[in-house]
Formats: C-alpha cells, sequence, structure tokens
C-alpha cells in the first residue's frame, strides 16, 4: 500500500469508528481527488465493499456506507483503478506489472493497461511493483468494523507467517491482546488447522504412494500453486491431496463449532481474498486482511503489541503446523508423520520444494513431463514461502527465522501427541484419525 493510499485508509478507519464516516468520506472526494472515477475506484476499493453505478456522490456515499453495513465483501479483488501516467518498460517491452505478472494476465488496450479476469489469480503482484498505485486489492477490514463494534462474534485467525511481523519480540500472546482491543473475540492460530491437514496428508501418502513412482503432490496452503495447478497443469490434478487448505479448515471448525460465528484470516498473501471467493469455499471465510493492512488499523487506534502484557493460551499448535510458513515446511510436517505413523514407508518419502511461480512452473512441467522422481511434491507461489507473501512487513529471511524460533520451541513437536488436536476433531465429529479422508469430509474439496 503506498503512503497516500495508507493515510486516506487510516482516515477511514478512524472516521468510521468515530461516527464521522459519510463528513470524511465527502470531504475526500472533493479535497483529494481531481478524477471523480478514480476516486470511486480507490475509495471503493480501500472500502471493501461492492456498490453499482451511482449518479452522484451523494448516492455513492449511500451505497456505500450500506454495502458496508451489510458485510457485502467485494468480489474483484485486485483491480486497476487509475490510467499508467507514463511508461515503465524494459528492453523486453513489458513494464513492471506485465513483468511481474505470473500468467501474463496483464495485456495493453490502447494506450493503458488491463487486466484479463480469465488469466488474473489475484496474486497481487502488481499491487506490489506499481509504484505509481495504479493497482490495489481490495481492503477488508471496513465491511467487518460495525461487527466489531457491535461485539458480535468474530475470531481472527492467523497464518503462521505472523511470527516476528509486528515486532522482533512481539509473542503470540500478545498479538492475541491485540486483536481483543481491536473488538474480536478472540486469537487463533491457523497453525493447529496445519496440524490436521498434515495428518490427513500422511494418511494420503500411505495410501497413494504404494511403489517408486508414485508421487503426490501438496501445498493445498498457496492459492497461486493451486491456481497454477487448476489452470495450467492440470493433467496431474488428480495426483493433488483434496485437502482444504488450513485457513479454509480453520474457519470451517469454527464455524461448526458455533455457527454463528465469523471468521477474518490474516496473513501476507493477497490471493487468499480471492481463495475466499471460491465458489466451492465461499461463506467459510467472511474477509481476509492482510499484514500491511492490520499494520495500519494498529497505527490507526495507537495498539502498540510489544507494550501489551499479551492474554496467555495453551500452546495447541505444533512445530510443523508453524513451519507451514516457510519453504519445505509442509514436507517437514508431513514426513514427521509418516516416520512416526508409517515406518514401512520411510524409504518412499522423498520430498522436493519449489518456491516463486516461476520454478514452480519449472517444476510442474518437468513433472507433466514425467521427469521428477520425488514422491512428495510441495510448490509455494512466493519466494521463501508464506513468509515472502506480497504483504509481509518484514523481509523473508526474517519472517523466516522468526516462523522456526516459533516452531521449534512448540511444546508440541508432533500433531499425534496432542490431546487438544485429537479433542477438536472429536468436537467435528472425527472420532478416528481415518474420518479425514473421508470424501465429502470438513477438510475436503474437488479439485477435478
Amino acid at each position: 500500500m503506498n503512503e497516500g493510499y495508507r493515510t486516506l485508509y487510516g482516515k477511514l478507519v478512524r472516521a468510521y469508528y468515530n461516527q464521522e464516516f459519510e463528513k470524511t468520506f465527502e470531504k475526500m472526494l472533493k479535497e483529494d481527488f481531481t478524477d471523480t472515477h478514480e476516486a470511486r475506484e480507490i475509495l471503493g476499493a480501500l472500502c471493501g465493499v461492492e456498490i453499482g453505478e451511482c449518479e452522484d456522490d451523494y448516492m455513492f456515499v449511500q451505497t456505500l456506507i450500506d454495502a458496508m453495513t451489510k458485510q457485502r465483501v467485494r468480489e474483484k479483488i485486485v483491480q486497476k483503478v487509475s490510467v499508467c501516467p507514463k511508461d515503465c518498460e524494459n528492453k523486453e517491452g513489458k513494464s513492471k506489472c506485465q513483468s511481474v505478472c505470473p500468467f501474463d494476465a496483464i495485456v495493453r488496450k490502447g494506450k493503458d493497461k488491463w487486466i484479463d479476469e480469465n488469466l488474473c489469480i489475484s496474486c497481487g503482484r502488481c499491487v506490489s511493483a506499481c509504484d505509481a498505485g495504479n493497482y490495489m486489492e481490495t481492503l477488508q477490514f471496513l465491511p467487518i468494523a460495525s461487527l466489531l463494534q457491535e461485539k458480535k462474534k468474530v475470531f481472527a485467525i492467523v497464518a503462521p507467517a505472523i511470527s516476528g511481523q509486528f515486532g522482533e519480540n512481539v509473542n503470540l500472546d500478545q498479538l492475541r491482546e491485540a486483536f481483543i482491543k481491536l473488538g474480536f473475540t478472540d486469537m487463533m492460530e491457523v497453525a493447529v488447522a496445519a496440524d490436521i491437514l498434515s495428518l490427513k496428508e500422511a494418511l494420503e501418502f500411505n495410501h497413494h504412494i504404494k511403489q517408486e513412482g508414485d508421487f503426490m503432490i501438496t501445498s493445498c496452503c498457496c492459492p497461486m500453486w493451486v491456481a497454477a495447478l487448476r489452470k495450467v497443469y492440470n493433467q496431474v490434478i488428480s495426483n493433488v491431496s483434496p485437502s482444504v487448505s488450513p485457513m479454509i479448515a480453520m474457519a470451517r471448525i469454527l464455524k461448526v463449532l458455533d455457527p454463528e460465528v465469523k471468521v477474518v484470516f490474516v496473513g501476507p498473501c493477497i490471493a487468499k481474498k480471492a481463495e475466499a471467493k471460491e465458489k466451492d469455499l465461499i461463506g467459510d471465510v467472511d474477509a481476509v486482511l492482510t499484514f500491511e493492512e492490520l499494520q495500519v488499523i494498529f497505527d490507526t487506534f495507537n495498539i502498540q503489541p510489544q507494550d501489551l502484557d499479551g492474554i496467555p493460551s495453551i500452546d495447541y499448535a505444533s512445530k510443523g503446523g508453524r513451519l507451514y510458513a516457510r519453504t519445505g515446511g509442509v514436507s517437514e510436517a508431513v514426513w514427521d508423520i509418516v516416520d512416526q505413523l508409517f515406518p514401512e514407508k520411510r524409504h518412499l518419502f522423498s520430498a522436493t520444494q519449489v518456491d516463486g511461480m516461476k520454478d514452480c512452473k519449472a517444476l510442474l512441467e518437468e513433472l507433466t513431463e514425467g521427469k521428477i522422481s520425488a514422491s512428495f511434491i510441495e510448490g509455494m507461489g512466493c519466494k521463501g514461502g508464506c513468509v515472502g507473501g506480497p504483504k509481509a512487513i518484514i523481509k523473508a529471511e526474517e519472517g523466516k527465522r522468526a516462523v522456526e524460533k516459533t516452531a521449534y520451541d512448540s511444546a508440541i513437536k508432533i500433531p499425534v501427541h496432542s490431546e487438544v488436536l485429537l479433542g477438536l476433531l472429536e468436537k467435528v465429529g472425527m472420532k478416528d484419525l481415518k474420518d479425514l479422508t473421508e470424501e465429502q469430509s470438513l477438510f475436503e474439496r474437488t479439485f477435478e
């Protein structure tokens, strides 16, 4: 988020909480923009809701407020909000945004460039690459702000990559208190759902890998990797683990336990906002915030996690689930379980991992040509894994170190030893680990 958008967003959030939203918004329309269409595009993306065509500014503001009150979160995640003011093309004739797009979804149309919605996977690389702020992602805090103000049941579920993002020494207990100060009912680690999926994929490995040459594809946690498989490399889709992502799994668990709750995912990834809108997943996650977006909100309300005492909780996530945040973490987590539960399959477990969409596509090309000998294949769309996401606050290497410290300090090393996790599974109707691989289970989806 460039500095201009960050300032506008902070003002909008503060105004909404101070019951001054309409006045502030109308002032922005008049004073902060010269182009009415551009103003509506940018402010609509900052407010994060669906609105139709409006003839005048008054109706635009009223429609927008109504959409926020009713939580009509915008379907489009990445959008072009203004005309490119200058060329930024390289020697190959590609602009910055075109150079970083993994599926060539940014096309020239006349003198400007546009997003081909059929090719876009909402990864947000163009948002980060464009210095002028011509691309924006939909921000989704304001549509849930009224729920927080009314003290409704709203849970924040945080990605494992959150370690270290808000301060080197900020721990999960302090972050939990920070979320509760914002009005959330509580904060939960998505890592515990990652633990469940590690168990599920270890069971699938045992079932599907019978001999040398068999393989399975994992990393359902990365929507960019999944999009590449579904859109381009679907000839190997039958080898993909039919798992929902940890984000979806955690949301479904909470909604089984209490159907009234709303669930907000927080992570470093823009593409997660698009994942939450997929047809077979819609309704599981109610909104997605990025770390960058959350930092603006903390700053707006002067919440400093490092200064909080923290609200302790039991240590319910394992080392493996927390390692999902970095490249190779899924492989390590699943191997630990295979090693424990299926020692006769140890000799068949051979993992390979790639990160960054360029390397992901290269590996998938080799896979379709039968050149990969590994039995467990993991891909992450961002360099370094989720810690290298476009909306991470700190550098990928710093994030990796913080994640590994949190993970390796975990009281629970392998999820099969977690009484909390096994109890949680029983609460959602799974009394046997084999239930994890049943078709139509809580943690399954169809990629075909």
